[in-house]
Protein backbone atom coordinates (compact mmCIF):
# COMPACT_ATOMS: atom_id res chain seq x y z
CA UNK A 1 0.00 0.00 0.00
CA UNK A 2 1.38 3.43 -0.96
CA UNK A 3 2.25 5.67 1.94
CA UNK A 4 0.10 8.79 2.25
CA UNK A 5 2.73 11.57 2.34
CA UNK A 6 1.36 15.03 3.18
CA UNK A 7 1.75 17.61 0.42
CA UNK A 8 3.87 20.68 1.06
CA UNK A 9 2.03 24.01 1.07
CA UNK A 10 3.11 26.13 -1.90
CA UNK A 11 3.04 29.82 -2.72
CA UNK A 12 0.61 29.06 -5.54
CA UNK A 13 -1.67 27.38 -3.03
CA UNK A 14 -1.61 30.48 -0.80
CA UNK A 15 -2.47 32.73 -3.75
CA UNK A 16 -5.29 30.37 -4.66
CA UNK A 17 -6.67 30.52 -1.14
CA UNK A 18 -6.70 34.32 -1.33
CA UNK A 19 -8.54 34.21 -4.66
CA UNK A 20 -11.13 31.80 -3.22
CA UNK A 21 -11.45 33.80 0.02
CA UNK A 22 -10.28 30.82 2.07
CA UNK A 23 -8.56 31.99 5.27
CA UNK A 24 -4.85 31.23 5.52
CA UNK A 25 -3.87 30.28 9.07
CA UNK A 26 -0.28 30.83 10.20
CA UNK A 27 1.29 29.96 13.54
CA UNK A 28 4.48 31.06 15.27
CA UNK A 29 6.34 27.91 16.34
CA UNK A 30 9.77 27.39 17.88
CA UNK A 31 10.21 23.77 18.88
CA UNK A 32 9.69 20.27 17.52
CA UNK A 33 6.71 19.15 19.67
CA UNK A 34 4.61 22.22 18.82
CA UNK A 35 5.54 21.99 15.15
CA UNK A 36 4.70 18.28 14.92
CA UNK A 37 1.33 18.69 16.65
CA UNK A 38 0.35 21.75 14.62
CA UNK A 39 1.51 20.29 11.31
CA UNK A 40 -0.73 17.28 11.81
CA UNK A 41 -3.70 19.67 12.18
CA UNK A 42 -3.12 21.39 8.84
CA UNK A 43 -1.76 24.93 9.36
CA UNK A 44 -0.65 26.55 6.11
CA UNK A 45 2.38 28.39 7.46
CA UNK A 46 4.84 28.24 10.36
CA UNK A 47 6.77 31.40 11.20
CA UNK A 48 9.87 31.30 13.39
CA UNK A 49 9.97 34.86 14.69
CA UNK A 50 11.88 36.92 17.22
CA UNK A 51 9.03 36.28 19.64
CA UNK A 52 10.41 32.74 20.05
CA UNK A 53 13.68 33.70 21.73
CA UNK A 54 11.85 36.47 23.58
CA UNK A 55 9.19 34.10 24.92
CA UNK A 56 11.38 31.08 25.63
CA UNK A 57 14.91 32.46 26.09
CA UNK A 58 14.02 35.62 28.01
CA UNK A 59 15.17 38.30 25.57
CA UNK A 60 13.61 41.65 26.45
CA UNK A 61 14.13 43.01 22.96
CA UNK A 62 14.14 41.39 19.55
CA UNK A 63 17.30 43.33 18.73
CA UNK A 64 19.31 41.14 21.12
CA UNK A 65 18.14 37.87 19.56
CA UNK A 66 21.13 35.96 18.17
CA UNK A 67 21.20 34.55 14.62
CA UNK A 68 22.10 31.11 16.04
CA UNK A 69 18.98 31.13 18.20
CA UNK A 70 16.77 31.68 15.18
CA UNK A 71 18.71 29.01 13.32
CA UNK A 72 18.33 26.42 16.10
CA UNK A 73 14.58 27.07 16.33
CA UNK A 74 14.21 26.82 12.56
CA UNK A 75 16.06 23.50 12.58
CA UNK A 76 13.83 22.18 15.37
CA UNK A 77 10.72 23.06 13.37
CA UNK A 78 11.94 21.89 9.96
CA UNK A 79 13.01 18.46 11.25
CA UNK A 80 9.41 17.44 12.00
CA UNK A 81 7.34 19.54 9.58
CA UNK A 82 6.03 17.89 6.44
CA UNK A 83 3.25 20.17 5.17
CA UNK A 84 3.37 23.73 6.48
CA UNK A 85 5.43 26.37 4.70
CA UNK A 86 8.31 27.27 7.03
CA UNK A 87 9.31 30.94 7.22
CA UNK A 88 12.33 31.93 9.32
CA UNK A 89 12.83 35.50 10.46
CA UNK A 90 15.99 37.24 9.25
CA UNK A 91 18.26 38.31 12.13
CA UNK A 92 18.34 41.96 13.17
CA UNK A 93 20.12 44.20 10.64
CA UNK A 94 21.06 41.26 8.41
CA UNK A 95 19.13 42.68 5.43
CA UNK A 96 19.81 46.39 5.73
CA UNK A 97 23.49 46.81 4.78
CA UNK A 98 24.02 45.10 1.43
CA UNK A 99 22.42 42.83 -1.10
CA UNK A 100 25.21 40.30 -0.64
CA UNK A 101 24.74 39.99 3.10
CA UNK A 102 20.97 39.80 2.70
CA UNK A 103 21.16 36.92 0.24
CA UNK A 104 23.89 35.12 2.20
CA UNK A 105 21.92 35.22 5.47
CA UNK A 106 18.66 34.16 3.84
CA UNK A 107 20.43 31.27 2.10
CA UNK A 108 21.97 30.26 5.45
CA UNK A 109 18.51 29.95 7.03
CA UNK A 110 17.31 27.86 4.09
CA UNK A 111 20.37 25.63 3.66
CA UNK A 112 21.25 25.17 7.35
CA UNK A 113 17.88 25.73 8.98
CA UNK A 114 15.57 24.01 6.52
CA UNK A 115 13.35 27.06 6.00
CA UNK A 116 11.25 27.47 2.85
CA UNK A 117 11.45 31.25 2.99
CA UNK A 118 12.32 34.17 5.23
CA UNK A 119 10.54 37.03 6.98
CA UNK A 120 11.82 40.61 6.93
CA UNK A 121 10.60 43.60 8.95
CA UNK A 122 10.97 45.81 5.91
CA UNK A 123 9.93 49.09 4.31
CA UNK A 124 10.44 50.94 1.02
CA UNK A 125 14.07 51.64 1.94
CA UNK A 126 14.99 47.99 2.48
CA UNK A 127 12.99 46.88 -0.56
CA UNK A 128 16.11 46.62 -2.79
CA UNK A 129 17.74 44.17 -0.36
CA UNK A 130 14.55 42.15 -0.14
CA UNK A 131 14.35 42.13 -3.94
CA UNK A 132 17.85 40.66 -4.01
CA UNK A 133 16.73 37.80 -1.75
CA UNK A 134 13.70 37.14 -3.95
CA UNK A 135 15.79 37.29 -7.11
CA UNK A 136 18.09 34.69 -5.58
CA UNK A 137 15.11 32.34 -5.40
CA UNK A 138 14.18 32.65 -1.71
CA UNK A 139 10.57 33.66 -0.91
CA UNK A 140 10.13 36.64 1.43
CA UNK A 141 7.28 37.39 3.82
CA UNK A 142 7.23 41.14 4.55
CA UNK A 143 6.29 42.27 8.07
CA UNK A 144 4.72 45.73 8.47
CA UNK A 145 2.93 47.74 11.13
CA UNK A 146 4.40 47.09 14.55
CA UNK A 147 7.98 46.00 13.92
CA UNK A 148 9.64 44.81 17.11
CA UNK A 149 13.15 45.49 15.76
CA UNK A 150 12.11 49.15 15.38
CA UNK A 151 10.62 49.54 18.86
CA UNK A 152 12.60 52.69 19.69
CA UNK A 153 11.99 54.30 16.30
CA UNK A 154 8.27 53.48 16.55
CA UNK A 155 7.98 54.71 20.16
CA UNK A 156 6.95 51.38 21.62
CA UNK A 157 4.70 48.45 20.85
CA UNK A 158 1.38 50.29 20.34
CA UNK A 159 -0.97 50.22 17.36
CA UNK A 160 0.60 51.61 14.17
CA UNK A 161 -1.27 53.50 11.44
CA UNK A 162 -4.04 55.14 13.44
CA UNK A 163 -3.38 58.54 11.88
CA UNK A 164 -3.66 59.13 8.16
CA UNK A 165 0.00 59.92 7.54
CA UNK A 166 1.27 56.79 9.29
CA UNK A 167 -1.37 54.67 7.55
CA UNK A 168 -0.31 56.05 4.17
CA UNK A 169 3.31 55.15 4.98
CA UNK A 170 2.31 51.54 5.72
CA UNK A 171 0.45 51.36 2.41
CA UNK A 172 3.41 52.80 0.50
CA UNK A 173 5.82 50.39 2.20
CA UNK A 174 3.54 47.45 1.43
CA UNK A 175 3.35 48.41 -2.24
CA UNK A 176 7.14 48.74 -2.45
CA UNK A 177 7.69 45.36 -0.82
CA UNK A 178 5.19 43.61 -3.08
CA UNK A 179 6.92 45.20 -6.07
CA UNK A 180 10.19 43.87 -4.66
CA UNK A 181 8.69 40.38 -4.81
CA UNK A 182 7.32 39.64 -1.33
CA UNK A 183 4.93 36.66 -1.54
CA UNK A 184 2.75 37.94 1.32
CA UNK A 185 2.37 40.84 3.75
CA UNK A 186 2.01 40.36 7.50
CA UNK A 187 0.36 43.31 9.29
CA UNK A 188 0.90 43.52 13.05
CA UNK A 189 -1.29 45.80 15.17
CA UNK A 190 -2.66 48.07 12.48
CA UNK A 191 -6.27 49.30 12.18
CA UNK A 192 -8.62 46.87 10.47
CA UNK A 193 -9.39 49.50 7.85
CA UNK A 194 -5.79 49.38 6.62
CA UNK A 195 -5.86 45.58 6.57
CA UNK A 196 -9.02 45.62 4.46
CA UNK A 197 -7.63 48.27 2.11
CA UNK A 198 -4.40 46.36 1.44
CA UNK A 199 -6.09 42.98 1.17
CA UNK A 200 -8.45 44.30 -1.49
CA UNK A 201 -5.73 46.01 -3.52
CA UNK A 202 -2.70 43.74 -3.31
CA UNK A 203 -2.35 40.58 -5.39
CA UNK A 204 -0.53 38.77 -2.56
CA UNK A 205 -2.08 37.44 0.65
CA UNK A 206 -2.34 39.85 3.57
CA UNK A 207 -2.14 38.24 7.02
CA UNK A 208 -3.39 39.83 10.23
CA UNK A 209 -1.64 39.72 13.58
CA UNK A 210 -3.93 41.67 15.85
CA UNK A 211 -5.07 43.66 12.80
CA UNK A 212 -8.68 42.56 12.43
CA UNK A 213 -10.65 40.07 10.36
CA UNK A 214 -10.45 41.77 6.96
CA UNK A 215 -7.22 40.14 5.79
CA UNK A 216 -6.67 36.99 3.76
CA UNK A 217 -5.60 35.10 6.85
CA UNK A 218 -4.41 35.36 10.42
CA UNK A 219 -1.21 34.76 12.35
CA UNK A 220 -0.80 34.01 16.05
CA UNK A 221 2.29 33.17 18.09
CA UNK A 222 1.96 29.79 19.81
CA UNK A 223 3.61 31.13 22.98
CA UNK A 224 0.88 33.79 23.18
CA UNK A 225 -1.87 31.36 22.22
CA UNK A 226 -0.95 28.91 24.98
CA UNK A 227 0.51 31.26 27.59
CA UNK A 228 3.82 29.34 27.58
CA UNK A 229 6.07 32.38 27.76
CA UNK A 230 8.05 34.46 30.22
CA UNK A 231 6.27 37.51 28.83
CA UNK A 232 2.79 38.72 29.69
CA UNK A 233 0.09 37.26 27.47
CA UNK A 234 -1.03 40.01 25.04
CA UNK A 235 -4.68 40.94 24.67
CA UNK A 236 -4.52 40.10 20.94
CA UNK A 237 -3.80 36.44 21.74
CA UNK A 238 -7.46 35.60 22.34
CA UNK A 239 -8.89 33.30 24.96
CA UNK A 240 -7.78 29.82 23.90
CA UNK A 241 -5.85 28.37 26.82
CA UNK A 242 -3.33 29.41 29.46
CA UNK A 243 -1.06 26.51 30.33
CA UNK A 244 0.90 28.45 32.95
CA UNK A 245 -1.42 27.55 35.88
CA UNK A 246 -1.46 23.92 34.73
CA UNK A 247 2.32 23.69 34.53
CA UNK A 248 2.80 25.62 37.77
CA UNK A 249 0.40 23.22 39.50
CA UNK A 250 2.33 20.21 38.27
CA UNK A 251 5.67 21.72 39.31
CA UNK A 252 4.34 22.60 42.77
CA UNK A 253 2.91 19.11 43.26
CA UNK A 254 6.24 17.54 42.28
CA UNK A 255 8.15 19.82 44.63
CA UNK A 256 5.91 19.03 47.62
CA UNK A 257 5.94 15.28 47.00
CA UNK A 258 9.71 15.21 46.59
CA UNK A 259 10.16 17.20 49.83
CA UNK A 260 7.98 14.67 51.68
CA UNK A 261 9.73 11.71 49.99
CA UNK A 262 6.38 10.73 48.49
CA UNK A 263 7.92 10.70 45.02
CA UNK A 264 9.01 8.48 43.41
CA UNK A 265 6.36 6.02 44.55
CA UNK A 266 7.67 2.52 45.43
CA UNK A 267 5.76 1.12 42.47
CA UNK A 268 8.03 3.18 40.17
CA UNK A 269 11.25 1.65 41.51
CA UNK A 270 13.16 -1.04 39.64
CA UNK A 271 14.92 -3.94 41.41
CA UNK A 272 17.70 -6.46 40.79
CA UNK A 273 16.99 -10.18 41.05
CA UNK A 274 18.25 -11.98 44.17
CA UNK A 275 20.81 -13.85 42.09
CA UNK A 276 22.23 -10.65 40.50
CA UNK A 277 22.26 -8.95 43.88
CA UNK A 278 24.35 -11.81 45.28
CA UNK A 279 26.82 -11.52 42.39
CA UNK A 280 26.96 -7.75 42.89
CA UNK A 281 27.88 -8.12 46.58
CA UNK A 282 30.59 -10.62 45.68
CA UNK A 283 32.07 -8.22 43.11
CA UNK A 284 31.99 -5.33 45.56
CA UNK A 285 33.72 -7.41 48.23
CA UNK A 286 36.46 -8.41 45.77
CA UNK A 287 36.91 -4.78 44.76
CA UNK A 288 37.06 -3.65 48.41
CA UNK A 289 39.66 -6.34 49.26
CA UNK A 290 41.85 -5.36 46.32
CA UNK A 291 41.64 -1.69 47.28
CA UNK A 292 42.63 -2.43 50.89
CA UNK A 293 45.64 -4.48 49.77
CA UNK A 294 46.75 -1.69 47.48
CA UNK A 295 46.60 0.87 50.30
CA UNK A 296 48.63 -1.36 52.65
CA UNK A 297 51.22 -1.82 49.90
CA UNK A 298 51.65 1.94 49.52
CA UNK A 299 52.11 2.42 53.26
CA UNK A 300 54.83 -0.27 53.45
CA UNK A 301 56.47 0.68 50.19
CA UNK A 302 55.52 -2.64 48.65
CA UNK A 303 54.20 -1.07 45.47
CA UNK A 304 57.50 0.57 44.50
CA UNK A 305 59.71 -1.22 41.96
Amino acid sequence: MAQNIPRKVTLRQLRGMKARHEPIVALGVYDSPMAAWADALGFEMFIIGNSGPMSLFGHRSSTTVKPQELLFMTQAVSRVTQSALIVATMPYMSYCASREESVRTAAWLVAEGGADGVQCHGNRHTAPFIAAIVNAGIPVLAHLGLQSVRKTEQSGYGVKGRDAAEAEKIVADASALVEAGAFAILLELVPEEITKYLSSRLDVPVLSLGSGLEGDGVYLVSADLTGYSVARKPSTAGDFIDVRPIIEGALHSYLLKARKRAYPHPSLSRHMSAEEMKRFRSLIQDRSGASARKKRGRRTGGTRP
